[in-house]
């Protein structure tokens, strides 16, 4: 057992966490090295093996894989009963085939072979040639001779793994992609720099402490002067004639002006009004007109002198 197993090709190194390998494996330094005829189960997480002859498959989880290759190492059969796989290798002028339970894939060099493959459990094959694939891909079936051959960048899917059912895909043929985990940003409001020497330190004060003082209501009696209006400015403005009959006696003033509310901004006119003496019917003795003519001249002019005094008084 032990020389069938030196004497088996190995194929590539296995680098997974919990995939299982049946058939020869070899310990290395870096992984497992698997050998011809093996075949590999990914679990949970795919599993990638790293080929001798240089890229790499991807075995994707919960997949199936069984691997031969030839005594030369050159050329390789790979045997896929249902799940998912990715290929991505250099090839030369040799070719590789990958069976499926309704399909056969030739994948023909020289070129770059980068194709996915998935198989249902109820035979629907799906063949994506991926973006740098340089090698074309001939599909035919096992039990026929009708061949279809998949174009760059095309992703066909075959129904029940017949050829006469082919439609053109845009869905994923390889691994299914992990969607990262959708983060939500959360926005916490800046803090409120506060003076120093508040009590709420250097955190922000609580929602109470930042609203205003509530208001008091006012009293009826407050409410009543506030919406009052503001009493209107007051000005006193006087306008009196002063009438002086000459045989009249003088008559004293001083009480009906010292009542009188006066500004200070303002001039009060008065304007004197002097009437001449009425006609007499009658001449007077000669004896009565001398005696009473210095009587009238000395009545008046101590009228104007009261009067000018009174004014004087008032206006200095």
């Amino acid at each position: 057992m032990l020389a069938a197993a030196q004497q088996a090709q190995s194929v590539g190194q296995l680098y997974a966490t919990d995939a299982s390998v049946k058939g020869s494996v070899m310990l290395a330094g870096s992984g497992t090295s698997v050998l011809s005829g093996s075949s590999i189960e990914a679990g949970t997480q795919a599993a990638t093996l790293k080929l001798e002859r240089g890229g790499s498959l991807l075995v994707c989880e919960g997949t199936k894989l069984s691997i031969t290759s030839s005594q030369s190492g050159r050329q390789m059969l790979f045997s896929l009963n249902s799940g998912n796989l990715e290929l991505n290798y250099p090839l030369g002028t040799e070719a590789d085939n990958l069976l499926t339970p309704d399909l056969r894939l030739l994948l023909p060099g020289p070129g770059t072979v980068h194709v996915a493959v998935r198989v249902a459990p109820n035979g629907d094959t799906c063949v994506q040639s991926l973006p740098w694939n340089a090698a074309a891909i001939v599909i035919s079936e096992t039990m026929g001779d009708a061949t279809y051959q998949v174009k760059p960048d095309e992703a066909v899917v075959f129904k029940s793994g017949h050829l006469a059912q082919a439609s053109k895909s845009k869905s994923n043929c390889g691994c299914p992609k992990e969607t990262p985990p959708t983060q939500v940003a959360k926005a916490t409001p800046p803090s409120v720099p506060l003076a120093p020497g508040s009590p709420y330190g250097q955190n922000s004060p609580p929602a109470a402490a930042m609203l205003p003082p509530p208001q008091q209501p006012l009293s009826p009696q407050a409410q009543q002067l506030a919406s009052a209006p503001p009493p209107p400015e007051q000005h006193l403005a006087v306008d009196a004639p002063m009438i002086f009959h000459g045989d009249s006696p003088a008559p004293d003033l001083r009480q009906n002006v010292v009542l009188l509310r006066l500004e200070n901004t303002k001039v009060v006119p008065l304007e004197p009004t002097v009437l001449p003496p009425p006609k007499k019917k009658a001449k007077p003795a000669p004896t009565q007109v001398a005696q009473s003519q210095p009587r009238s001249q000395n009545q008046s002019r101590g009228f104007f002198s009261k009067l000018g005094a009174f004014f004087a008084s008032i206006f200095h």
